[in-house]
């Protein structure tokens, strides 16, 4: 099974599953304001292991995933900075939703 993701609008927020071979990541997101169009939740380095059951060496792999597909997806020409404990999709221009 390849990456994948699935997308669960509930308004201003909703969820990211991340699906691949190995199972599924359930991640949540909220809209933001000004330049920053979106902040995904993801579990710190210190919770990885556990929230995930993922090792931590996937980390960056799978969140690089989420980050790049959700753009590609939702939010085509934005960019992205991965921060300790969120993802920020930062509006570049305009924005195909």
């Amino acid at each position: 099974m390849e990456q994948k993701l699935e997308f669960i609008d509930k308004g201003r927020c909703g969820s990211i599953i991340y699906k691949d071979e190995k199972g599924e990541i359930k991640v949540s997101y909220e809209f933001g304001g000004t330049s920053v169009l979106v902040f995904i939740f993801i579990p710190t380095i210190e919770e990885w292991e556990i929230k995930t059951s993922r090792p931590l060496i996937d980390r960056s792999r799978i969140l690089t995933f989420i980050a790049e597909q959700s753009i590609k997806e939702k939010a085509s020409n934005c960019s992205y900075n991965i921060k300790e404990d969120y993802i920020e999709i930062i509006q570049t221009s305009t924005i195909n939703l």
